[in-house]
């Protein structure tokens, strides 16, 4: 069994999981070196040495250490040397300011150790508020050993007793106490995680111990929106996860705080206005006002939210759902009318309300999911190593969306409606079945062109492009709409493969440019320098109509 309590809005299962006193174990341990600092004013704390005899939890003891250390592997042997040090009056009355409730009655009940008295107990809220204060109130008292406590949070974070974490940026601890089932056979682990902000989130695993919690809330950690949700300054504001840049494979990535004020980041803790970071696999920023940067691809992007570099170098952003719409009306309707932007966010939200489309991520930023600039700038996407920003609008912020249109977005997006939309359908709107064979007929009928073709297009794919984008020199291309779904037919030497939409759009656009294919084609026809292709309409011409 696994339960998850999160500071401010937390998980989204937080709710279920009781707010009543519990026993933590190690957990009590800080609070009892912050009553020794409080009996022992402007000493240094000792070094202490842990062996096999001492009576650790480490059954060969962990050698000689001092606080940091003791705290990052949770020395029993140690913090039990503070406990005995510390009258017991000054411990009772520094666990009960966090919120512990009981008597202690011997060193071991200050470190969660059963001692035949009642463990004490303490409400998961009031522990996450004790460990919030922890990483940012002064000590009135040895506040040089708080720097100690911190930085053995910190290192158990990595390699201590919650290494399994696998997270940087966070301050950490784990506990085991007795199982609460009675089964002499079980302990019940637990893990606290407090990041650079001040969030924290508590794990309870039962049965298991304190590293196994620690494994379990690193699953939990993987998602970004969690940790900006907690953050969140709009309480049940739906979070977005939305990959960046996905056509560029840039080798760095950099990011910038346009905020006023410092940002959490995993660098250091804090990034101060103005100021850049390199990004690195599992480095992440924010949320704040941020510009990510493509480093050597001339591009830049605004946003309002958490970015994380990823596993393979992938970039991951975290925005609530507003910013999100904001973004995407940013990008497709730049100049549209109040009425056109309230159809667009609210077919936005809708889309959204579907599910993720990326595995374990909402949307991606290109036209596979939906065009988003975030707060800009506009950029032409011309080749995969540069973006071409336009010059008139490189520093122009999009136009945000007030508060009372956000809310007519959300209201109208409660009522039928395209889930889908499209840059112009060309007069001739397709079904969504006809480019994803997902069974869904349905058209979207254009109020604006009454179903006469028009925005027609024209491309010149090279042949040595195709062989690119395909891996395999093209003998032919043609379209095969035969079984109700858009097919591109590609014949190479050995065989002839089918790509839907999406999968020939993003191949294309990878040598070609995101325009290579502007809406699925209608014609193909061989030339003596490739093949001319044809088609109307802009973007993938399901749903609501943008174009004029």
């Amino acid at each position: 069994m696994q339960t998850w309590y999160g500071s401010k809005a937390g998980f989204n299962d937080a709710a279920s999981a009781p707010d009543i006193p519990m026993a933590v174990g190690s957990l009590q341990k800080p609070f009892v070196a912050r009553a020794w600092a409080e009996a022992n004013p402007g000493q240094v704390p000792p070094q202490i040495s842990c062996t096999p005899s001492s009576g650790c939890w480490l059954r060969h003891g962990h050698g000689t250490l001092g606080l940091a250390k003791a705290t990052s592997v949770s020395c029993n042997t140690y913090f039990r040397h503070l406990a005995a040090t510390t009258p017991l009056p000054l411990l009772t009355s520094n666990l009960t300011r966090e919120g512990f409730q009981g008597e202690i009655h011997s060193p071991e009940a200050a470190l969660g150790l059963p001692d035949g008295w009642p463990l004490l107990r303490i409400r998961p809220s009031a522990l996450l508020e004790a460990y919030r204060c922890l990483v940012s109130v002064p000590w009135a008292e040895g506040e040089p050993l708080r720097g100690m406590v911190l930085a053995g949070l910190r290192e158990a974070a990595l390699t201590g007793t919650a290494g399994a974490l696998k997270h940087r940026g966070f301050w950490a601890k784990t506990g085991t106490i007795p199982s609460t089932t009675g089964n002499a056979l079980q302990t019940c682990g637990l893990a606290l995680a407090v990041d650079d902000a001040g969030w924290a989130v508590l794990g309870r695993r039962e049965p298991g111990t304190g590293r196994e919690a620690a494994a379990a809330l690193a699953g939990r950690l993987t998602s970004p929106p969690s940790i900006l949700r907690a953050q969140s300054n709009a309480p049940g504001e739906r979070l977005v996860s939305l990959r960046l840049f996905d056509l560029l494979r840039p080798r760095r990535w950099r990011v910038c705080n346009l905020s006023s004020t410092p940002v959490p980041c995993s660098q250091g803790g804090f990034l101060g206005p103005g100021a850049t970071q390199d990004l690195a696999s599992g480095d992440w920023a924010g949320p704040g006002l941020l510009e990510i940067e493509a480093v050597g691809t001339d591009l830049r992007r605004r946003l309002l939210g958490r970015v994380q570099c990823r596993q393979g170098r992938s970039l991951q952003a975290v925005l609530t759902a507003r910013e999100y719409a904001g973004g995407v009306i940013a990008a497709e309707l730049p100049t549209g009318t109040p009425a056109q932007r309230l159809e667009l966010g609210a077919a936005v939200l809708r889309f959204l309300a579907q599910g993720p489309r990326h595995g374990e991520i909402d949307v991606c930023d290109s036209t596979h999911c939906a065009w988003f600039i975030g707060r800009g700038p506009r950029v032409d996407w011309l080749t995969t190593t540069h973006a071409i920003t336009n010059p008139a609008s490189q520093f122009t912020m999009p136009q945000e969306l007030s508060d009372q249109e956000w809310a007519a977005i959300r209201a109208s997006s409660q009522q039928p409606g395209p889930r889908q939309w499209s840059s112009h359908c060309g007069g001739i709107p397709l079904s969504p079945h006809f480019l994803w064979g997902n069974g869904d007929w349905s058209i979207t009928a254009c109020p604006r062109h009454g179903g006469l073709p028009a925005s027609p297009w024209q491309r010149l794919w090279k042949g040595s492009d195709l062989e690119k984008a395909f891996g395999v020199p093209v003998a032919a291309l043609s379209v095969d709409p035969s079984n109700g779904v858009w097919l591109l037919k590609v014949r190479g030497p050995l065989d002839t493969r089918h790509y839907r939409y999406d999968e020939a759009h993003q191949r294309l656009a990878t040598v070609m440019g995101w325009g290579a294919l502007p809406s699925p084609a209608e014609s193909i026809s061989p030339t003596p320098a490739g093949f001319l292709v044809t088609g109307t309409g802009f973007g993938h011409r399901v749903g609501l109509c943008l174009g004029e």
